[in-house]
């Protein structure tokens, strides 16, 4: 329904061209209709019309001086002049004015229905249009918690190696695109502030953090949500500024985020990367923020650390060797205990023997803490009760007074992972093994392939051919095979199938090959197989035939 105003002088006019309106055009309301201009213009602020049939002639305010009032005010309503064959310079000003279209008086009633049929479809199509952007900005801004998560994993990752990529991703956000630097907050004990409280609970404390964060910064800063209790600040910056300039706004930005938390009951630690004036370079800046604020179980709550006031972490060349760690992870994950405990040896030593002090030795072990709980949860470890563990872990990690110490610690840690990741995983592995199995059964006519399979459970192909071979005794193919022979002899009980249709059936392509498979599986070809079968099935009723007759 479009709403339609009618400004004329002539009382008339307004009557007339309600009456043809009215009649012929269903989906037009008109809301009001008016003599003068400067009525015209106070009806449309009240009822905000689509559309306005404007004669130019009326007292008051005439109709260009009412139209272009509307205009301002209304950018969107569509304005339809009304003038007489000698005022047509009119009309022309009109247009210049942002009317849509003209008609000249006297009105013939098929050019003002057709000229308000051409006017309400463009309308439609604005609201359309409009209609549209509204519902775009509406997912987009329910989705913006995801798309801000994304850069900013790819950033930190280092996985943004584009310089126009990162500025159109930025832009986006409204944050500066030039040099930056990241700082890394954490709420300071929050599994103990909040261990005796809902999860709803928890994550309304997290989001009053994050949104006071928010407010502090403003909107040219980049707040997200990361990871368990971190939050992650990107501060960005265009335009010549001093090293000097930029490290004390970012240590005063980190105060006021301090201080403004605390007013909330709420301690939070704040870690602070170095500056970078290339953008692809900003993930270097993450990594030092979040191993500063990392040492607040050395130093305590409630600081605000930068990296370079932590001497044996700038000073020292560590280089934390990643290729054992994922080798570890494999092994975790696996469940082959004496093999992570040897590459979990591998690792330490090269950490042990960098020269660095013990709180980087504990750093380390912290966070590989971590990534070997995540890695037991994958292998079917149960989530909750790791949590608790590394809780436990934790606070006997900082009782470690030397490296000795922190590999019993570490050792003791993984042999906790294992034994709960092996008591939960081996029910877990019967009913994926029993479903891919049934999946197998359903599906054994067709070119199906281990990857295939294991995608329907879930797991990797190297990862589910492991558990497939360790729960039944044997491997995929082996099963596959079985399972398409057994249904190969039913199909061959049948004269009427051919051995190459019953190879089809079976789900192979090549009758040839079936066959082999068949004698290698069977002992006899198919058609020996049937043969044998069919005497199998005669022997019994020849018997019965033979037997003699009761008196």
């Amino acid at each position: 329904m479009y709403r339609l105003l009618i400004a004329d002088d002539e009382l008339l006019e307004r009557q007339a061209l309600r009456f043809i309106i009215e009649k012929n055009c269903p989906d037009i309301q008109i809301v009001a209709e008016t003599g003068d201009g400067k009525s015209a213009v106070s009806i449309s602020a009240e009822e905000k019309p689509d559309i306005v049939l404007m004669d130019i002639r009326m007292p008051e305010l005439n109709g260009l001086e009412a139209a272009r009032a509307i205009r301002s005010m209304l950018p969107n309503t569509a304005i339809v002049m009304l003038t007489a064959f000698d005022e047509f310079s009119y009309a022309k000003e009109a247009l210049s004015i942002g009317a849509v279209e003209y008609l000249l008086k006297p009105l013939r009633p098929k050019d003002l229905l057709q000229t308000l049929q051409s006017v309400a479809e463009n309308v439609g199509r604005r609201k359309r249009k409009e209609q549209e952007e509204a519902e775009l900005r509406k997912n987009i801004e329910h989705a913006m918690p995801f798309i801000k998560n994304s850069f900013i994993q790819d950033l930190i990752a280092g996985k943004i190696t584009d310089l126009a990529n990162f500025r159109e991703r930025a832009g986006f956000f409204g944050i500066k695109t030039g040099a930056g630097v990241i700082l890394v907050a954490n709420i300071d004990n929050f599994k103990q502030i909040t261990r005796s409280v809902s999860e709803l609970e928890r994550q309304v404390v997290k989001q009053r953090v994050y949104q006071h964060i928010c407010e502090i910064v403003g909107r040219d800063t980049l707040v997200v949500p990361f990871g368990g209790d971190e939050i992650i600040i990107l501060m960005g910056y265009e335009g010549a500024a001093s090293m000097e300039q930029i490290e004390q706004e970012v240590r005063e930005t980190a105060q006021k985020i301090r201080d403004g938390i605390i007013q909330l009951g709420i301690s939070i630690t704040i870690g602070i990367g170095r500056y970078y004036d290339d953008p692809l370079q900003m993930h270097k800046s993450y990594i030092e923020a979040s191993s500063a604020q990392q040492q607040k179980i050395y130093i305590g709550d409630n600081q605000i650390i930068h990296i370079d006031e932590l001497p044996h972490l700038s000073a020292v060349a560590f280089r934390y060797p990643f290729n054992y760690e994922r080798n570890l992870l494999d092994k975790v994950r696996c469940g082959e205990r004496q093999q992570a405990k040897e590459v979990l040896r591998q690792l330490l030593h090269e950490i042990f023997t960098a020269k660095a002090s013990v709180e980087m030795v504990k750093a380390c072990v912290l966070e590989l803490l971590i990534v070997l709980s995540r890695a037991a949860v994958e292998g079917g470890a149960n989530l909750e009760q790791l949590t608790l563990l590394n809780f436990n872990c934790i606070n006997r990690l900082n009782d470690c007074i030397d490296r000795e110490e922190v590999r019993h610690w570490i050792f003791d840690a993984l042999d906790q992972f294992m034994d709960n990741m092996l008591e939960n995983r081996s029910s877990m592995n019967v009913r994926l093994i029993n479903k891919a199995c049934a999946y197998i059964t359903e599906n054994f006519h067709k070119s199906i392939s281990l990857e295939e399979v294991a995608q329907t459970v879930h797991l990797s192909p190297y990862y589910f051919s492991r558990i497939f071979k360790a729960e039944k005794g044997f491997n995929f193919v082996d099963f596959l095979t079985k399972v398409r022979i057994d249904k190969a002899k039913i199909m061959l009980q049948n004269p009427e199938l051919t051995v190459v249709r019953v190879a089809a059936e079976a789900g192979y392509q090549d009758a040839s090959y079936f066959c082999r498979v068949f004698r290698q599986e069977v002992g006899v070809t198919p058609n020996q197989y049937r043969t044998q079968s069919k005497k199998k099935s005669e022997q019994p009723a020849a018997a019965i035939q033979q037997q003699p007759r009761k008196k």
